[in-house]
């Protein structure tokens, strides 16, 4: 294992070690025996491990010195100029063989998992992070932020990740071709809600405060969806009928002033009032 890892770091890739599986494939992690299933030999070793992995071979021989049976993690992304594309599982491996059919293959350095496959690929500068099931079920990304394990490290199934690097593979990294760049790319940041003045207008009617609402809800698309999502019959009309989270009345009215309140305002309120991000629970 030690001499897997040194040659990792040699390669420039950031490694660090991880809570490795024993012999019976019990996690050797604090947890032991009620590791959950999917963790098992997953667990990195090192508290801020993005900070800590490292491609010097004095602190890699350190750490496998220290845990010589430890699992091998690489730290993806630009660092290391490397990002993975994970198939787990034949569904995954038949879409990746039909993207190949379609755009032709590129090969790379790959290795076999417990269940499917790892494809690694240069660092081309895109924007790659860590992504699940993208963009089909079972195919994850790890880029940016992710770290992928490293043969021959033992797999919770009892086997062991393996190098492949003849036939449909080589033994280094390709540049990804374009339609996969693209298939597994963060998407662009969704634009920023437009901010909305709010006039100082004291004090609030109860009609005044619905009118005021509606307006930065027709204006502010953000607001409407996190709105109607958390509060569920908020409309652009009206913000009645909010449950107060005192007494469970739905009489509570918003008041908007800067960041705005709400007040309990039924006929024997119980006087409650407070934010209006408090009423996003309610």
């Amino acid at each position: 294992m030690r001499q897997e890892a040194l040659r990792c770091a040699a390669a420039g890739l950031r490694v660090h070690p991880l809570y490795e599986v024993s012999d019976d494939l019990v996690c050797r992690c604090w947890q032991r025996e009620k590791c959950e299933e999917k963790a098992r030999g997953k667990h990195p070793r090192l508290k801020e491990w993005q900070k800590q992995a490292s491609c010097d071979v004095e602190q890699v021989t350190r750490w496998w010195t220290q845990w010589p049976t430890a699992g091998i993690g690489v730290a993806t992304g630009e660092q290391s100029k490397v990002w993975v594309l994970d198939l787990d599982g034949e569904a995954a491996i038949e879409w990746y063989k039909d993207q190949c059919r379609a755009h032709g293959m590129v090969k790379t350095i790959g290795a076999r998992t417990g269940r499917g496959r790892h494809l690694w690929w240069e660092w081309t500068g895109a924007d790659i992070g860590c992504n699940k099931d993208v963009p089909v079920k079972g195919v994850d990304v790890r880029g940016n932020g992710g770290f992928i394990i490293v043969p021959p490290t033992l797999h919770r199934s009892g086997v062991r990740y393996e190098w492949l690097t003849t036939g449909a593979y080589i033994d280094h990294p390709a540049m990804p071709p374009e339609w996969l760049v693209d298939a597994v790319k963060r998407p662009p940041p969704k634009p920023l809600p437009k901010m909305i003045s709010v006039p100082s207008r004291i004090p609030w009617s109860a009609k005044a405060a619905d009118e005021e609402l509606a307006r930065r809800l027709r204006l502010d698309p953000g607001a409407r969806a996190v709105l109607a999502e958390r509060l569920g019959n908020v409309t652009e009309q009206h913000a009645r009928k909010v449950k107060c989270p005192q007494c469970g009345d739905r009489s509570v009215w918003w008041m908007i002033h800067g960041t705005g309140y709400a007040k309990c305002s039924h006929l024997n309120s119980c006087g409650w009032m407070g934010p209006l991000t408090a009423l996003l629970g309610a």
